[in-house]
C-alpha cells in the first residue's frame, strides 16, 4: 500500500499567522485562512481552513471548513470539508468529518464520524410496560392517534356462590368423602348428580 502524503501549504498563501511566541485563550473567528505555530485555548470557528503548526499546541474546540494539523490538538475537531494530519500531528478528540487524511506515524485517540454531521446521542427507550404502551393481544396496525386497546384479561368461567374458580377457570369439582358413611356409593342418591353427600346412617 503506497504511504499517503499530505500536500504542504505555502506560508504565502496565507493571510494570518500566529508566531511560535504567542500564547493566549478566549474565543478565535476568521473567514480567511489562518496558521497557529504558537499555544491557543478555548473555541475556534471558521469558514475558511485552519493549519496547526509542527511545534503549535492547541487545546480547543474548533470549527473549520478545513483543518490541517502538524501538531498537537487537543479537543473535538468538526472539518466541515476535511481534516488532514500530518505524521507529526496528535489528537486527543474526536473527529467529525466527510473527508479524512491521515499519515503513517500520527497519533489520533478518539471516535471518528465521517457522517459529516455533528454527533447525536438517540434517546433512551420508553420501559417495558409504559403508559401508552400497547398491551399484550392488541392490533398490530390500526390507525394514527388511536387509543391503545385495553388489556385482554384472561376468561375466568362461571363462579358460583361460594365456589371460588379454580386455576385452570373451571369450577371445582366436589371432593369425595375420604370415609363413605351409611354404606353409599359415590353414585347413590342426589351424589351421582349434584356431588351431594349421603347423610348418615343412608336416610335423605
Amino acid at each position: 500500500m503506497a504511504e499517503v502524503r499530505i500536500k504542504d501549504i505555502d506560508e504565502h498563501e496565507i493571510d494570518t499567522i500566529l508566531a511560535e511566541d504567542i500564547d493566549f485563550e478566549g474565543h478565535l473567528t476568521f473567514s480567511k485562512p489562518l496558521m497557529i505555530k504558537g499555544k491557543f485555548k478555548g473555541e475556534i470557528k471558521s469558514t475558511s481552513a485552519l493549519y496547526i503548526g509542527e511545534k503549535a499546541f492547541v487545546e480547543a474546540t474548533t470549527e473549520a471548513d478545513i483543518v490541517s494539523s502538524k501538531g498537537r490538538h487537543k479537543g473535538d475537531i468538526l472539518g466541515s470539508s476535511r481534516v488532514e494530519l500530518y505524521s507529526t500531528a496528535r489528537v486527543d478528540g474526536d473527529i467529525t468529518t466527510p473527508d479524512f487524511v491521515v499519515e503513517s506515524g500520527c497519533k489520533f485517540n478518539g471516535y471518528c464520524n465521517m457522517s459529516g454531521e455533528e454527533m447525536k446521542k438517540e434517546p433512551a427507550a420508553a420501559p417495558a410496560g409504559a403508559a401508552g404502551a400497547s398491551a399484550p393481544g392488541a392490533a398490530a396496525h390500526g390507525p394514527p392517534n388511536a387509543a391503545a386497546a385495553p388489556a385482554a384479561v384472561p376468561h375466568l368461567g362461571k363462579v358460583e356462590p361460594n365456589r371460588p374458580a379454580s386455576a385452570s377457570g373451571a369450577p371445582p369439582q366436589p371432593q369425595k368423602p375420604l370415609f363413605p358413611q351409611g354404606g353409599g356409593s359415590g353414585q347413590g342418591g342426589a351424589g351421582g348428580q349434584g356431588g351431594g353427600h349421603q347423610p348418615p346412617g343412608g336416610q335423605r
